[in-house]
């Protein structure tokens, strides 16, 4: 029987991959084929072909990871592998159920086949998956200095680490499972696994020793966290956790073989608890193979609702004037498609809650060091969801690909209509960069970083920046908008969430001609700028300095905001629907 499964899914995957390199016929796909491998090679492969010649000793493996801060960092990834595991026993609601397809129950749960063997398909099925992402994530770890520079002990210890997330995940839906039955509502379960955790967190904390309590310096900081991962009850639970990750630490050959026994014991003891744990799960499977086809055929009709519960009426983001600018009607129809808690309620709390926990660590000086990490995290990430929150915030003509025929039908030109299927990503981008903004602003130490940062540069820079943030959002959104209506066939593909690395190369395409295309439309504003901070600096202090050249900045980013707006209102009129959309 066995053997029988097994030819199963070689021949699925087979067809699959004949399936992908037969569609490489098609030009989009070839190009995006050939950048996405090129991408692949030169990033990765090369670097993982090259292996560790000539950077590392002899038997070593050349990890370059701090050996005083092992214990830390086993510590921390306990913390977070466990925190990860926890979510199996709070979040889910439903009863167990396995990812079969639609095929695969139609041919495997009529047939006479045992429950317990399905469960070994099942478990082979996701082990092809967990040896894939194992393989992308050692290519995408090969440049960590902590992981090493030999491929196979990343490739063995993220194997450890997703096979263990998926058969605890697993288990746990089983176990879950059972408590139900026996009438253990989904309340009394999170309380008690919560109630649990925190005892044991709060206890652990309680006995850690004197001498290693939390730190007001970083210094102290390896310890502080050491001691955590050694101190019961918490050990008892972070222990099997440390045992997978110990592998991917491991610096040489010797120490990664005496790290991999106790990591496949866990495996094992993971596989058995699986296997005897194993409750009825055909009925959900059934259920969840069924609302996984239909968000599937939800995708290919160009919906744009997420997760799998059916769409439900709920209130308008704001009330809409019988009579009024159109765009504002575009701004509605958009916020009312994505998720309800994009709205000003909502980011005022955020606001209120960024606030208090500053203020609460500005009184905590042990705590100042988290700040500073709060601080330039949320920086960075303010930076990056300016930069790449475009291609995902995609509630604008992009969203509206399908519907071009009755946009066209509106008795508006085409920069109305554009600016107001822009409104409503430029809104929710702006929105989550401003609280980035806020957390850094409020967080970030002037004495311990940067002398000149002032207050009053701080508040200029502050405003400069959330100003300036939103015409950039603007013109950010301009590229991929102006791509869809060039190129709309190439971006009804992305649409679908398609995956594979054709479409990963359309996708860098277009985030490098995104790139390129800023790069230039921000050179003119960031030369006016810079050349006026220069002047302004020796006649003012720099606090004015800085709001004076932002003015001018701000009048170039406004008048490209025009520019690409009217620019693309006019090839949306001039668009030929049937003519683009006709693949």
């Amino acid at each position: 029987m066995i053997r029988a499964l097994l030819y199963l899914r070689l021949t699925s995957f087979r067809n699959w991959v004949l399936w992908r390199v037969r569609r490489l016929r098609r030009p989009r796909y070839l190009v995006g084929a050939v950048v996405g491998v090129a991408y692949l090679y030169f990033f990765f492969f090369r670097h993982a072909l090259q292996g560790p010649r000539g950077r590392m000793p002899a038997g070593a493996m050349a990890t370059t990871f701090p050996q005083q801060w092992l214990p830390a960092a086993l510590a921390i990834g306990g913390l977070v592998l466990l925190v990860v595991l926890a979510c199996a026993w709070i979040v889910p609601r439903a009863r167990a159920a396995l990812g079969f397809s639609e095929a695969e129950i139609a041919f495997l749960f009529p047939a006479p086949i045992t429950r317990r063997r399905l469960v070994h398909y099942r478990l082979l099925t996701a082990q092809v998956r967990t040896l894939g992402a194992s393989l992308v994530m050692a290519l995408l770890s090969s440049r960590w200095s902590m992981a090493g520079h030999a491929a196979w002990p990343r490739l063995v210890g993220w194997w450890l680490f997703f096979s263990v997330m998926n058969l605890h995940f697993t288990g746990a839906g089983f176990v879950v499972t059972r408590w139900t039955d026996r009438g253990v509502n989904v309340l009394l379960r999170r309380l008690v696994v919560l109630g649990a955790l925190v005892a044991i967190i709060v206890i652990s904390l309680a006995r850690i020793p004197d001498g290693f309590r939390l730190p007001a310096d970083p210094a102290g900081l390896r310890d502080w966290l050491t001691a955590i991962g050694h101190t019961a009850p918490l050990s008892w639970l972070l222990l099997p956790l440390q045992w997978v990750l110990a592998p991917f630490f491991a610096g040489n050959p010797l120490a990664f073989l005496l790290a991999l026994g106790p990591a496949l014991g866990v495996i094992v003891a993971h596989y058995f608890w699986v296997v005897q744990a194993a409750v009825s799960f055909e009925d959900a499977s059934i259920a969840q193979a069924e609302k996984r086809a239909a968000r599937v055929a939800a995708w290919r009709s160009g919906e744009r609702r997420l997760g799998t519960t059916e769409a439900v009426a709920r209130p308008a983001p704001f009330e809409l004037g019988s009579v009024g600018r159109p765009e504002i009607a575009f701004f509605w129809k958009n916020l009312l498609s994505t998720w309800p808690y994009f709205n000003l309620r909502v980011f005022g709390a955020a606001v209120i809650l960024i606030g208090t926990a500053s203020f609460i660590v500005r009184l905590q000086p042990g705590l100042a060091v988290f700040a500073q990490t709060a601080a330039w995290i949320a920086l960075g990430g303010g930076a990056y969801l300016l930069i790449v929150g475009p291609q995902f915030a995609r509630q604008d003509i992009r969203g509206d690909m399908r519907k071009l025929d009755v946009l066209k039908t509106y008795p508006l030109t085409g920069w109305q209509i554009v600016l107001g299927e822009l409104l409503a990503p430029t809104a929710i981008l702006v929105g989550i960069t401003w609280l980035a903004l806020l957390v850094a602003l409020w967080n970030i130490d002037a004495r311990m970083t940067i002398g000149w940062l002032t207050p009053g540069v701080r508040v200029s820079l502050g405003l400069t920046a959330a100003i300036a943030i939103v015409p950039v959002t603007v013109l950010q959104l301009l590229v991929p908008n102006t791509a869809a209506l060039l190129f709309p066939s190439w971006v009804e593909v992305q649409h679908r969430g398609a995956a594979g690395p054709e479409v990963m190369g359309q996708r860098m395409i277009y985030f490098f001609a995104q790139m390129l295309t800023m790069v230039l439309v921000l050179l003119p504003a960031a030369g006016v700028g810079a050349g006026l901070l220069w002047l302004f600096q020796f006649v003012m202090p720099l606090a004015v300095a800085i709001a004076a050249a932002a003015i001018p900045v701000l009048l170039v980013l406004v008048a490209e905001v025009c520019l690409g707006v009217w620019w693309l209102g006019r090839r949306f009129e001039a668009i030929d629907v049937a003519e683009e959309l006709r693949e």
